[in-house]
């Protein structure tokens, strides 16, 4: 299993019931989808962790 789904020691893994199965992928594997996602709504040339970091500072600067 672990080879099928390429994890090296110590890597995370989701687990998730469905349908009465248990589902195991990798941790990895669920933030590329939600990256992907999230790209159909922001352009390729917006850094969404920048401007979160912006937005951290003007509230810091602000308290």
């Amino acid at each position: 299993m672990r080879k099928a789904l390429s994890l090296d020691d110590g890597d995370t893994v989701l687990l998730e019931i469905v349908g009465g199965e248990i589902h195991v992928r990798p941790l990895r594997d669920a933030v590329s989808r939600v990256q992907a996602r999230l790209r159909e709504y922001v352009s390729a040339d917006v850094s969404l962790s920048a401007e979160l970091i912006a937005d951290r500072r003007a509230e810091a600067i602000s308290e």
